[in-house]
């Protein structure tokens, strides 16, 4: 269990080299602008999806905004189950379902407007309300994990409290928030923060990656611009 528990925290604090290749791989489709600069939701998100999807999606944006508002000056941890608890209401469905292709990466917008997405759906959705809500970019990690009982890769987003920390790791699979140390359901590959990857001075490209370079430079784009696909 020990050794489990120091993958974690091993590959997401250390200077390990699978972080510096996932910093390396990821920062030249990031923008600029930080995270905290890209609004959870927008008015213009919430009229398109008046028209474009209705009523009942509008009311889960207004929902989540209202949970923000509401809930930013609360202890973290606390903030921590109130957005997994919101976001545990959607439905887990995978993109071919959703979207009609294999890889897509929804913003929150459109998660709530669909009221259906995967993995990777779920913990931007997560990161990007946590934030809203004060709590330090610092703090959250998207991180790829083998997830033993679907036999995948799957993405989670992982909390440390401090850089020593043991994680609490979020995960669309569940609706329970556990440390890392219980979740022996999950190996984990690797782990990226968004402040990492725009802050590294240098770039460079490995073959498998840009996918998923290109679908997170798209969804920023679509959060930025407001636009719901």
């Amino acid at each position: 269990m020990l050794k489990w528990l120091l993958q974690w925290i091993h590959i997401v604090i250390s200077k390990h080299r699978y972080v510096k290749w996932i910093i390396f791989c990821f920062f030249i489709t990031l923008p600029a602008q930080s995270a905290t600069s890209t609004q959870v939701i927008s008015q213009n998100e919430i009229n398109v999806a008046s028209k474009k999807y209705g009523v009942l999606a509008v009311r889960r944006m207004q929902a989540l905004l209202s949970l923000i508002a509401e809930n930013s000056n609360r202890p973290e941890r606390l903030k921590i189950n109130l957005v997994n608890d919101f976001f545990s209401k959607v439905t887990y469905t995978e993109d071919k379902q959703v979207w009609g292709v294999n890889d897509f990466w929804s913003t929150p917008a459109e998660l709530l407007a669909k009221d259906k997405g995967d993995a990777e759906d779920f913990a931007i959705a997560k990161y990007f309300t946590l934030i809203a809500m004060g709590v330090d970019e610092k703090k959250l990690y998207f991180s790829y994990v083998t997830a033993t009982r679907i036999k995948r890769s799957h993405m989670v987003l992982t909390y440390f409290r401090t850089p020593t920390s043991e994680p609490l790791v979020l995960d669309s699979l569940t609706d329970r928030v556990l440390k890392a140390s219980v979740r022996s359901d999950l190996i984990p590959i690797y782990s990226f923060n968004a402040k990492d990857l725009r802050d590294s001075t240098q770039a460079s490209s490995k073959q498998g990656f840009e996918s998923s370079m290109h679908l997170w430079g798209q969804m920023i784009n679509r959060m930025q611009q407001g636009i719901l696909k």
